[in-house]
């Protein structure tokens, strides 16, 4: 979302401009961060069909590029290459026009003198809370292209986590879709010439080959009707779901539904334990740890369990004993952390319990395949098999009728 703003500075003056954010809580933090007092903030309404983002070509900066971005931006700077010098050489070889400019804007801040995480905080749709704080802990600490690495890690692994739950996904998603439009065309082109078989010959009709003509005919003669309904459907969804209410019922449905649910949840834990293991390896401190998984999960269902967590540790609570209180948390994840705390090994923790639940997505995916699979041939089935019956039996009674 595009946001614009009205703030004032330490000196008192008044800027205007526009941010990238989130939500406007998100473009609010981002402006405070910066040490601005903002006066006025409001989301930029794009009606124009034009200018709603539709474009042949995708501007997204997608999750492969900014690996790439990182991975040599720690690369070069460890070469010993000034971090300007390596910015603009990253601007070249940029492919998106979007990424390019980008890339521009905070190369001509630190030019200028800021810092590289400030100017990458003017840009959280690209570099986000988790990207620019351990950004800051690489600047404070000296070792910028050693934390840009473990960052080129962290993205590395949510990327490879997405691409195995998308290539699980896709594989019912399209078969459904098949079928569907197999569907579609028949109740179009192939039963409206079998009605008209049936009215020549004066057959009576089951009730479900009376449903199936009777679609087919609603179908063919308010197809504009039908089409109109599931756009206006889609828009009324979209509408709800970016409403407080529907952005809640939408999230506490994913980690509820059966199956995909399950699945859900650990991809949450994984991403969860891998962020904090890079934080706190990054020497963050623990509230700034958990404002960023707050983030990082993106889940309004979650997000009162981490408010809470945070008032616990804030309190003096330590962080296992406030996560487990919330059930929202496998107990395994406060149990293990309770033994790092101790030990004084949390950074490890963390990475083990990201490797736990990677392997636990892993696995889950391939049952999740082989669960779909039958659960699939049983709908295909039912729904072939109504068809063909529904069609079959008017022509056996016309076969009986003949005789």
């Amino acid at each position: 979302m595009e946001f614009s703003y009205i703030v004032k500075n330490e000196n008192g003056e008044i800027n205007k401009g526009t941010i990238s954010a989130q939500d406007e809580e998100a473009a609010s933090n981002n402006l405070q961060k910066q040490g601005l007092f903002i006066s006025e903030i409001k989301e930029i309404k794009q009606n124009n069909f034009l200018s709603g983002g539709f474009s042949l070509k995708s501007k997204k900066v997608t999750l492969k590029e900014k690996i790439i971005f990182t991975k040599q931006l720690a690369m070069m700077t460890s070469g010993g290459m000034p971090l300007v010098e390596a910015l603009e050489s990253l601007q070249e070889e940029a492919e998106k026009e979007e990424f390019k400019k980008i890339i521009g804007q905070v190369t001509e801040d630190v030019s200028g003198g800021s810092a590289l995480s400030k100017a990458m905080e003017k840009h959280p749709k690209i570099f986000p809370s988790l990207y620019t704080s351990v950004v800051v802990s690489g600047e404070k600490s000296g070792k910028l292209a050693e934390v840009l690495e473990r960052l080129a890690d962290q993205y590395q692994k949510d990327y490879d986590l997405i691409t195995k739950v998308k290539s699980a996904i896709s594989y019912p998603l399209v078969v459904v879709s098949a079928l569907v439009m197999v569907m579609i065309i028949m109740l179009i082109f192939v039963i409206p010439k079998l009605k008209k078989i049936f009215d020549e010959m004066g057959v009576p009709l089951p009730i479900f080959t009376r449903i199936l003509l009777g679609t087919s005919q609603a179908l063919v003669d308010f197809w504009y009707l039908f089409l109109i309904g599931l756009i206006g459907l889609f828009f009324l969804l979209k509408y709800y779901f970016k409403t407080k209410s529907g952005q809640f019922f939408w999230d506490k449905f994913k980690v509820k539904v059966p199956i995909f649910g399950q699945l859900v949840r650990k991809i949450y834990m994984a991403r969860l334990c891998r962020t904090s293991g890079t934080l706190v390896a990054a020497g963050l401190p623990m509230m700034d740890i958990l404002a960023t998984n707050k983030e990082i999960i993106n889940n309004v269902y979650y997000k009162p369990s981490f408010d809470k967590i945070a008032n616990d540790v804030e309190s003096g609570v330590t962080l296992s004993a406030a996560m487990r209180k919330q059930k929202i948390f496998p107990l395994m994840i406060p149990q293990m952390l309770s033994v790092a705390e101790k030990s004084g090994k949390v950074e490890e923790i963390f990475f083990h319990l990201a490797d736990f639940y990677d392997k636990e997505v892993e696995a889950t995916t391939a049952s999740l395949t082989s669960l779909i699979e039958p659960i699939l041939i049983v709908l295909i089935g039912s729904g072939v098999g109504l068809a063909v019956v529904s069609i079959i039996m008017p022509i056996y009674s016309l076969g009986n009728v003949i005789k």
